[in-house]
């Protein structure tokens, strides 16, 4: 514009001089515009608007973003000011980050205790005291790779990882960057970017390598995400280089960086292995529209200018902090998964917030000029708040035990008379008339997560990336008869039940189990792997190799109805259960005992137990509403009586009589979550198990 009116007036165009480049610009509209375009993609993600599938790039931008950004004041500051640089600038991040930051924790603790379901306040507060020690996302990775917390709720403070990988990388990059100042200054940025360079290409290729190998730790990890932050380094080391770009290479490469971007945000989706490869496109296109806007602000940078991104770029990090806890915790209060109405509403409320936090409390903090050391203990008093709030949310949590009086469970292998069966269909059927939930009840529901088969703990039962499993003997392990159990996590909660019995009725239990691998023939993609389930095929025909081998006298297989994708057919989920039941029918002589899938509560047990002890009704269920898939269900057993020579077993006799599903037995929890049975309900069972078994014995099957 300068330039225009320059030449219009008669006066000469200033030169470039190549000695003596001009000057980045040092505030960046279209970086603003970049912000706003990032923290709207990730809010509509999150919400479920727009069919923003990929939204979760805008974090990759962010972290291109502030790479460049805080490289640059660094290089500045340090510059002049050599190691005493340092504590101002860790002054300047706690003043830009803590005061909105540590409002939304304390916020969002003190709401999760009034509104969360009992069971979810406790991990919650947890999260908030890690938030405040920015290591969530190592939390968040190692819950991640237990793979049994599959079904918890996402954490209101979940996003907080970004901040914590952000400021994991700014303790050691300033501190490196002063030193290369000071023992290289002559050659500082040719060094800087030679380190930034390996760092990038280092991290990238652990990013691309965990992804397939680790996804939790892939996502969460400072050390995968470090190279989009090292990028955006080296495009501040290289920003007086990048003045010198000629005019329609910057204008072009502006463009191109946004249209990676803005693509990036529609073309991946939930399916897509990330961060991995695929990260490079936002980050790449990110770097690429930053350089260019080091020569020419023009073009694409003129458009990310526009006032409303400049507003949306201004109140990026409130609305990034207010969104998702709101998001969260609105089901909450509401009762019900929200309407696309509803979740809109409370996207512009969060906005909402954004503003008043940027105007009340982002702002004026940013503002504020104190002496570094008064900040630091600004700061500590600010974390410390935090952690005092969600230490007294964990204190005040009442107990989550039951109320009722100690309750009497029958022990049918003791009874004196009538049959097993019956006895213990009188006493489930008495488990529904269960109000208070008993003192003594087991296990209590703040316990119930980690109710887990023996068999998990020695990798009898499988996470995902295991394929080798041991002998994995329970029962009797001197039995004369061996019974395999084969499938997946709804065969392994049957675990406990089979031990008993084989200790009784001198029965070698052998558990090869797989989570979320279902015995049938089929290949899914895991959701939590983010890929093609390749360990549950390699393990499912090792499996079946070693049943042949041990060729044993009975082989139980069942697994989750739901686990194939919902575009499946009925015909083809059971076509693939019976072609594995064939494999065993021809490589083995064992019988073939098929368990239908448990009933489905459609509700996790433990939490609505835990809301609701004084009456536990509301959580006992009905079984015609208790399969996601009933066709398909109804379809596998058909196909098992089809095949012929197969013992078919159905337990929903045994924990749903007469079509109503109980929560509680006697002093039992019958289901630990959503899904799977406790194993103390599932020991329990063990005489009808036995029956089953006595049944097998060859000497009787003859």
């Amino acid at each position: 514009m300068s330039d225009t009116l320059q030449r219009s007036q008669g006066v000469p165009a200033p030169q470039r001089n190549p000695d003596h480049p001009p000057k980045p610009p040092k505030f960046r509209p279209d970086i603003e515009g970049l912000r706003a375009f990032a923290v709207v993609s990730v809010v509509l993600y999150h919400a479920s608007l727009l069919d923003v599938y990929s939204g979760y790039i805008g974090v990759d931008v962010f972290f291109v973003i502030s790479g460049f950004l805080i490289t640059r004041l660094l290089l500045e500051s340090v510059g002049k000011s050599g190691i005493r640089a340092l504590p101002t600038f860790y002054t300047r991040r706690i003043r830009r980050l803590l005061p909105a930051a540590m409002t939304v924790v304390v916020a969002t603790v003190v709401a999760a205790r009034f509104c969360a379901p009992p069971l979810s306040v406790r991990p919650i507060a947890v999260d908030g005291i890690f938030t405040t020690f920015y290591g969530l996302n190592y939390r968040l990775a190692v819950e991640g790779t237990q793979y049994l917390n599959e079904g918890s709720a996402a954490s209101p403070l979940q996003h907080f990882w970004s901040l914590a990988v952000e400021e994991q990388f700014y303790l050691c990059w300033p501190i490196l960057i002063v030193l290369v100042v000071l023992l290289g200054r002559r050659y500082r940025n040719a060094l800087l970017a030679l380190l930034l360079a390996v760092i990038v290409v280092v991290s990238f290729r652990y990013s691309v390598l965990s992804t397939r190998t680790d996804p939790p730790w892939a996502y969460f990890s400072m050390g995968t995400r470090a190279w989009e932050l090292a990028l955006g380094g080296l495009v501040a080391v290289s920003a007086s280089a990048l003045t010198r770009l000629p005019r329609p290479v910057a204008w072009a490469g502006g463009w191109l960086g946004l249209t990676a971007v803005v693509a990036s945000a529609f073309v991946f989706n939930g399916r897509t292995p990330y961060p991995g490869s695929a990260a490079a496109m936002p980050v790449v296109g990110a770097a690429v529209l930053i350089a260019s806007g080091c020569a020419v602000q023009g073009g694409a940078g003129r458009l990310l200018g526009v006032r409303p991104l400049q507003f949306g770029g201004r109140m990026s990090y409130s609305w990034y902090l207010w969104h998702w806890p709101m998001l969260v915790i609105a089901p909450m209060i509401l009762h019900h998964a929200l309407t696309w109405p509803q979740r809109t509403a409370v996207v512009v409320l969060s906005l909402g917030a954004a503003v008043i936090t940027f105007r009340l409390i982002e702002n004026p903090a940013r503002s504020l000029r104190l002496p570094n050391l008064q900040w630091f203990a600004g700061g500590a008093a600010l974390s410390g708040s935090a952690i005092a709030a969600a230490v007294l949310v964990i204190a005040l949590v009442p107990p989550l035990v039951g109320r009722g009086g100690n309750a009497r469970l029958l022990h049918v292998s003791s009874a004196a008379s009538g049959s097993v069966a019956m006895q213990m269909e009188a006493a489930v059927e008495a488990g529904l008339k269960t109000i208070a939930a008993p003192a003594n009840l087991t296990p209590q529901p703040a316990k119930a997560h980690g109710d887990l088969p023996s068999s998990s703990g020695n990798e009898c039962h499988a996470d995902l990336l295991v394929v080798a499993q041991g002998p994995c003997v329970y029962g009797d392990p001197t039995g004369k008869y061996t019974v395999v159990l084969f499938g997946d996590s709804h065969m392994q909660q049957w675990q406990p039940a089979f031990t008993v019995a084989g200790a009784r009725d001198k029965w070698r239990v052998v558990n090869w189990t797989k989570s979320s691998c279902p015995p049938a023939q089929m290949t899914l993609f895991d959701a939590q792997l983010n890929r093609i389930y390749t360990e549950c095929d390699t393990w499912r025909s090792r499996t079946l190799q070693r049943i042949a081998a041990l060729n044993p006298t009975v082989v139980v297989l069942t697994g989750l109805d739901s686990e194939a994708p919902a575009s499946w057919s009925p015909a083809k989920v059971a076509a693939d259960m019976a072609a594995t039941v064939r494999t065993l029918q021809q490589t083995t002589t064992a019988r073939i005992v098929y368990l239908e899938d448990t009933p489905y509560p459609g509700k996790n047990i433990a939490s609505c137990v835990a809301a609701h002890l004084d009456n536990v009704r509301p959580c006992n269920f009905a079984l015609k509403n208790a399969y996601t898939y009933p066709a398909r269900h109804q379809a596998i057993t058909e196909a098992m009586r089809q095949l012929g020579g197969v013992t078919l077993i159905n337990p929903a006799a045994w924990i749903c009589p007469k079509g109503a599903c109980p929560a509680i037995v006697g002093n039992l929890l019958t289901y630990r979550d959503q899904s799977h049975l406790s194993v103390e309900f599932s020991s329990w069972l063990a005489p009808l198990i036995m029956s089953v078994l006595d049944e097998l014995q060859p000497h009787r099957a003859g």
